[in-house]
């Protein structure tokens, strides 16, 4: 059955008329798929230059940390106990220490002790109290647990040690102390701290006087 040739070009002339509107639809289609992809690429990228920023900062500050070591003043009271005068002076330190690092720190200290003696004269009916005044200068290392709260340490230092007695001459030796005690971190800033440091001070006979400090006192970091 043949169609009539007015039917056929009219079929033609629809199909003509179509098929540009569903290439276009198809075009579009594709185009937003496409835009879709980029976006979610352009989002990856993002992404991913957030990740390396963060990772940046915090490779940053971790360097500058390592770089630039804590510093930390501490003042302590307490007393110094003596073996060679079987008393209690009272006493006061000063110290400040710089991290060198994760669990090392280095120690610049000074202490100063004041207090009464008795001293046996020849001629004497009883013994004479006699003013004694202790300082001493040191430096030294501490190793320290590196905990969140509880930090105890143990360390060693050397230096000098200054003598005044009432009526006596006064003298200058050399001395060397090994501190162990315990830091409580209260923040980023603040700590507490108690020590025991045995000394080892040197005599006018060249021997040994061992004295021990029991202070407790504040530590400020800067």
């Amino acid at each position: 059955m043949h169609l009539p040739r007015s039917a056929v070009l009219l079929a033609a002339l629809c199909a003509l008329t179509l098929a540009p509107s569903r290439s276009h639809a198809q075009s579009t289609t594709r185009e937003r798929e496409r835009e879709r992809a980029r976006e979610r690429e352009r989002d990856r990228e993002r992404e991913h230059e957030r990740d390396m920023r963060t990772i940046r900062s915090v490779r940053i500050s971790v360097e500058r940390r390592e770089r630039m070591p804590d510093r930390e003043i501490t003042m302590s009271v307490g007393a110094l106990r003596s073996e060679d005068d079987d008393v209690n002076l009272p006493m006061a330190a000063l110290r400040t220490d710089w991290r060198l690092h994760r669990w090392l720190r280095s120690e610049l200290g000074v202490s100063y002790a004041i207090g009464s003696v008795d001293r046996t004269v020849s001629g004497a009916v009883a013994p004479i109290s006699r003013t004694l005044q202790m300082a001493t200068g040191t430096v030294g290392l501490r190793a320290e647990l590196p905990a969140r709260v509880f930090r105890p340490y143990v360390g060693i230092a050397a230096g000098m040690v200054f003598r005044n007695e009432e009526d006596d001459a006064q003298d200058v030796r050399t001395t060397m102390a090994f501190p162990t005690g315990v830091r409580i971190v209260l923040s980023p800033r603040v700590s507490l701290r108690g020590e025991a440091r045995w000394r080892f001070d040197q005599r006018r006979s060249g021997s040994e006087s061992v004295r021990v400090e029991q202070t407790g006192g504040l530590s400020v970091a800067f």
